[in-house]
């Protein structure tokens, strides 16, 4: 029986044409034997060529595996079905818009087995045309075995969870067998920030290591963040469900009081581009923020405002005024039907 390769790089594509070359030859310069690589692409119901360019690069690896969708199902399912596929011994993704930088892959494998952690991490390069910076994992500690526990949540303060990228890590496969690798599908966006406060919560180590590089190319056509539209108030439901696996696990009140605090921090960023959404969708915006901040306790919800700017406290207060609608409507006294006479025999 063939052994299973070292690692398994899956690649959800959509109408990624003008792409997907330039992410399958960085791939081929990864410094690490063709034997010990295998390459899973999701073709998720292109329009585009983008399944018969990368059908041009299967000789170029030891495995190559195209799988094909008649229809979207969108990226969190199908990344699920590549890593369903996937045979390797460590996983990571590769986005079809996205690339690595020369030897970055070799890094992550000799420090992932150097380390002997559930996953290691590295920084992420924002690409926009020929600028370039520097998106570093906020974890100082470079090279050391660390407890996803102690760098979850300090207060407010940025920390793992904040780092929703999934190419910037490696990932062994017990992770995958567990389930904890797959995303939530029912999330058309946002589907990486749930995911990645579950892999913090419930996987034991992880590293972050300076590498090459990963490269996030920045103002795609076509993005999912491009168009403000429905999808993108998934980031309520992804923290909604975050919330509630920190209640569900027993974890600290600093842990639900920091999933709430990403809620709040993304409705303000979303907020901003309200020139770009309708005035139902802003009202929607509202209202789905508040019906989860209203299941906060007034003292939380107290320390999490106290945590912002006053900049960002004026953007939220429509939220604010909903939450504080919706709990005077909750604790109002129901008006009794009046009695209705007797008739007179």
């Amino acid at each position: 029986m063939t052994p299973p390769p070292r690692l398994s790089v899956v690649i959800p594509a959509k109408d990624a044409e003008a792409h997907i070359a330039e992410a399958l030859t960085s791939l081929t310069h990864q410094g690490v034997p063709g034997e010990e690589l295998e390459v899973v692409l999701v073709d998720d119901g292109s329009s585009d060529l983008t399944g018969e360019v990368a059908a041009g690069f299967a000789d170029r690896f030891g495995s190559f595996r195209l799988l094909r969708s008649e229809r979207p199902t969108g990226v969190a399912a199908a990344r699920n079905r590549g890593l369903r596929a996937a045979r390797g011994e460590a996983l990571t993704f590769l986005d079809a818009d996205d690339w690595y930088g020369n030897g970055h892959l070799a890094v992550m494998l000799a420090a992932l087995d150097a380390l002997g952690t559930d996953s290691v991490r590295t920084d992420i390069i924002l690409a926009s045309g020929k600028h370039r910076s520097l998106k570093a994992a906020p974890v100082h500690l470079r090279g050391r075995r660390l407890r996803c526990a102690d760098y979850t949540v300090r207060g407010f303060e940025q920390t793992m969870v904040d780092y929703p990228n999934p190419p910037t890590g490696v990932f062994r496969r017990h992770l995958l067998d567990s389930g904890l690798l797959l995303f939530d599908e029912d999330l058309r966006s946002a589907e990486d920030r749930e995911w990645n406060w579950r892999l913090m919560l419930e996987s034991e180590t992880f590293a972050v290591v300076d590498t090459p590089g990963v490269y996030y190319r920045r103002d795609v056509a076509g993005s999912i963040t491009a168009v403000y539209d429905e999808t993108q108030l998934d980031f309520i439901a992804s923290c909604a469900k975050t919330l509630a696996r920190t209640r569900a696990l027993g974890c600290s009140n600093a842990h639900t009081l920091k999933a709430a605090h990403n809620l709040f921090a993304l409705a303000d960023l979303h907020l901003q581009r309200r020139a770009e959404m309708s005035r139902r969708l802003r009202t929607e915006l509202i209202r789905r923020v508040a019906e989860v901040g209203a299941g906060l306790s007034e003292d939380d919800l107290t320390a999490l405002l106290g945590s912002f700017t006053r900049k960002r406290q004026a953007a939220l207060r429509p939220i604010l005024r909903e939450i504080e609608r919706r709990r005077s409507s909750a604790t109002m006294p129901r008006p009794t039907a009046p009695d209705t006479p007797r008739r007179s025999a």
